[in-house]
């Protein structure tokens, strides 16, 4: 019997609900990923066929993005086949998002591009690059020890749908060139995009035309039988008639960089290779791969129900690219892609995404030689389309009728990626969100006055600009008080002046914080309550806030000021400050309207 109760704890291991995140140390955090995740049971049966088969699709699709992603890097096209197996074995371990899949992306391999681009191709490019990815990886590593997943849903909405835009159209205009044949002149894709127009005679109408049929290649095969091979159907074809007709003026993989054979050696960073680009761009590729695959982790459930936690998947993110980076390959981040392509076999374990890494990496064993003739003008046009899949135009004009702030912060972070370098336009997305976090927080607050109806019911009405003499005033806030919130709060109370003996009822409820800001405002409110002889009673109060406005000492809590604290009865706290406050009205003299709102007032 205790062996059968040791197999079945053994089993329900990988279905545990983990702690929540806030409470665990980033140590801890980092041991626990190790131990869940660096042991994980092999599937079997008809669990290991489809993870086998999801493991497939996504290595097949993977492979010719792979390759994509180091043109769109400026680098030999291997090495993205290089970082999408260690980044997809790696991170297939330590994931909490048991189907990610993680791999080289566009986004990265254009930002390591834009980080690398005073660097000339050749050895110290490549060595650069591999540090950055190493860099990368401890940034990520970093980040999730520190916790700071929680932070990812204070990025605007807006901001990140401008900066992907804006990430998509330099993918698009950063492959003109690649299928023209053409070598532009200028100092950003814009210009050398203007620049190709311009010498249009020049254009090699071959690359061209092997571009145009790889397009309508990857636009209908999705349709057919060989939908889920399209895109490596789409770049063979093409490569096939280069070799057919030996189109000798169409460049190949080959021309770019040697494809090695086997599995490359580790590479070891130098602190030479350590200048402030690469500083900077490794943090950008950072936050954009952890971004990105924010919002993959949110669209893929874990098949056993076990909750995802965006700090642990920092973490595997992290280990992913450190390991990349080693063994010479691109940066690599949650891929929508990869994972869509994986999830099309209905895969059953995070083995998928493990298996992912491994087919991709026979793929480099076995097949180098061929990697080296595909065509250069089918990679650039899978690019173009994936560039295109990308824009969301949907998207773009609901932020867009949303409002002001909304159209000005896609516009800002659209404009900044196209024209600005990416770290820089990620800081500016950054910048923008805390302000539009804080703008909105300040500004969306509501006071209302809780009133009771002639029924007994309660009624929200608009609160009085004016207090009212001898009497009880209920109000209610809607919004987030912290910092700007607060001063709006201030402007929205009741006006004390000209009043006598008026009582303001704050309910609070709800609220586990409060900040310094919150506490000058109301010490400021009651001392204008005070000067009028009137009072403030704060109800809802829980013990947090409590003791954080006991620590304070800014509110005398045996004058004008009192607290009454939350029950697990709603309204009771408010009930009891109003049985108080009338009490107090009759020994000042005059009695108290009865019409107003009276005990169990709650806000609908």
């Amino acid at each position: 019997m205790k062996k059968a109760e040791n197999k079945m704890e053994m089993e329900s291991t990988e279905t545990r609900q983990p702690e929540p995140e806030i409470n665990q140390p980033g140590l801890s955090k980092l041991r626990e990923a190790v131990a869940n995740h660096l042991g994980p049971r092999l599937p079997r049966g008809a669990s290991l066929r489809q993870d086998i088969v999801a493991g497939l699709n996504s290595a097949i699709g993977s492979t010719p993005d792979g390759m994509a992603n180091g043109i769109l890097a400026g680098v030999n096209p291997v090495y993205g086949l290089y970082g999408s197996a260690a980044g997809a074995f790696v991170g297939g371990f330590l994931s909490s998002t048991q189907l990610m899949v993680i791999t080289a992306t566009s986004a990265a391999a254009l930002a390591a591009n834009q980080t690398l681009s005073s660097l000339p191709p050749g050895e110290q490019r490549d060595s650069a690059l591999f540090t950055m990815v190493i860099l990368v990886g401890l940034f990520q590593v970093l980040l999730g020890l520190l916790g700071t997943g929680r932070l990812v849903r204070f990025v605007s909405y807006s901001v990140m749908t401008g900066f992907l835009t804006g990430i998509a159209m330099l993918m698009i205009l950063s492959q003109i060139p690649t299928i023209t044949g053409y070598d532009p002149a200028g100092n950003n894709k814009i210009a050398q995009t203007i620049n190709v127009i311009a010498n249009a005679s020049q254009i090699n109408l071959i690359s061209l035309g092997l571009a145009i049929f790889t397009l309508i290649l990857v636009i209908t095969l999705p349709r057919t039988r060989v939908g889920n091979f399209s895109s490596l159907v789409a770049i063979i074809a093409p490569s096939i008639l280069v070799a057919l007709f030996r189109l000798e003026s169409v460049e190949i993989v080959r021309d770019v960089g040697e494809i090695p054979p086997g599995i490359p050696m580790p590479f070891l960073p130098s602190l030479s290779h350590l200048t402030t680009n690469v500083i900077t761009g490794a943090f950008a590729v950072a936050v954009i791969t952890l971004v990105q695959a924010a919002g993959v982790s949110q669209s893929v459930p874990n098949p056993d129900g076990s909750r995802r936690r965006l700090s642990r998947d920092f973490l595997s993110q992290g280990a992913a690219n450190i390991a990349a980076g080693i063994f010479r390959g691109l940066p690599v981040g949650g891929s929508l892609s990869a994972t869509a392509l994986s999830l099309s076999a209905s895969p059953r374990t995070r083995w998928s995404a493990i298996f992912t890494g491994v087919w991709m990496t026979l793929i480099v064993l076995v097949f180098p030689s061929l990697i080296a003739y595909i065509a250069m003008p089918a990679l650039g046009a899978l690019l173009i389309n994936v560039g295109f899949k990308t824009i969301k135009p949907s998207e773009v004009v609901s932020i867009w009728q949303t409002g002001l702030p909304s159209r000005l912060a896609i516009i800002a972070t659209f404009t900044a990626t196209l024209f600005l370098p990416i770290e820089v336009a990620v800081g500016i997305g950054v910048v923008l969100s805390a302000f539009l976090y804080l703008s909105e927080s300040s500004t969306d607050i509501s006071v209302v006055e809780l009133v009771k109806d002639s029924s007994g019911e309660i009624e929200e009405q608009k609160a009085p600009e004016q207090l009212s003499s001898n009497h009880v005033t209920v109000l209610d806030v809607y919004g987030n008080l912290f910092y700007a919130g607060a001063r709006t709060l201030e402007r929205l109370l009741p006006e004390p002046r000209g009043a006598q003996n008026p009582v303001v009822i704050l309910r609070l409820r709800g609220r586990t914080t409060v900040g310094a800001t919150l506490v000058d405002m109301l010490a400021n409110y009651a001392r204008k309550l005070q000067a009028v002889n009137g009072r403030l009673y704060l109800t809802g109060i829980s013990r947090g806030v409590y003791e954080q406005i006991i620590r304070t000492g800014k509110l005398h809590l045996t004058g004008p000021v009192r607290v009454y604290e939350a029950t697990p009865v709603r309204g009771q706290s408010t009930d009891e400050a109003y049985a108080d406050a009338q009490t107090w009205l009759v020994r000042q003299g005059p009695e108290v309207d009865p019409d107003k709102i009276g005990p169990g007032g709650e806000p609908g």
